[in-house]
Formats: structure tokens, sequence, C-alpha cells
């Protein structure tokens, strides 16, 4: 049952991931799509346009949400390649915290930057 938990929550988490950096690769190219189609906006690329992306939360949401899924995507993948590495007790649960500890790590990291642009 437990891998059939884990199984469903890497399908999700990358389906999810999937879908949202779609969205936001869209919006940074939006310039390019919509030019396809006659229609013009400024540069979508520019500094000014990230600050005010920065500053709905929709965006701030979005893009802390794609962190969330792709980290739970990637240490759920790195939990079970340890398991297939068929290492001890004790070196599976170190593993597993030293994961857990630098998933954790790089989310905090990674989502301080959208957080820290929204309260300004």
């Amino acid at each position: 049952m437990k891998n059939t938990y884990l199984q469903l929550v890497q399908m999700i988490s990358g389906i999810l991931a999937g879908l949202l950096l779609a969205v936001h690769i869209g919006v940074q190219r939006l310039d390019v799509i919509l030019g396809f189609l006659g229609i013009y906006v400024s540069n979508t690329l520019s500094f000014n346009s990230m600050i005010e992306r920065a500053k709905q939360i929709s965006w701030v949401t979005l893009y802390i949400m794609l962190l969330f899924f792709a980290m739970l995507h990637a240490s759920n993948g790195l939990y079970k390649i340890s398991v297939e590495m068929n290492l001890s007790r004790t070196s599976l649960r170190l593993s597993i915290i030293f994961i857990i500890l630098v998933g954790l790590i790089f989310f905090i990291l990674g989502a301080y930057t959208p957080i820290t642009l929204f309260m300004k």
C-alpha cells in the first residue's frame, strides 16, 4: 500500500509541476506567443514586468506551488532510488533524513525570493 501511495504522489506531483511550469514558461514567452496571433505586448522578460508579477498574490502562489511540487517530486524520486539501493536500515534512514532536510532547505531558500518581492 505504501508503494502505491508513493507512486500516486509521484505521478500527481509530476503532472502538477509540469502544468505549473507550462504556465510559467508561457507567461515568460507571452510576447512571442501573442506575436504569432498579431497581438503585440511589451517585453514580458523585462525587470519591470517581473516586479509587477511579483506584486500579485496569484503569481507568488503559482511560483511557490511550482517549487513545492517540483521539490516533492524530486524528493520522492530520490527516496525511491535510496530504497532500491538495498542500503542497510541505518543508511536508509540517514539518507531519508538527508533528503528531507535538503528538500526543506531548498524549498525555504526558493520561497524566500517571491515572498520577499511580494512584501516590498
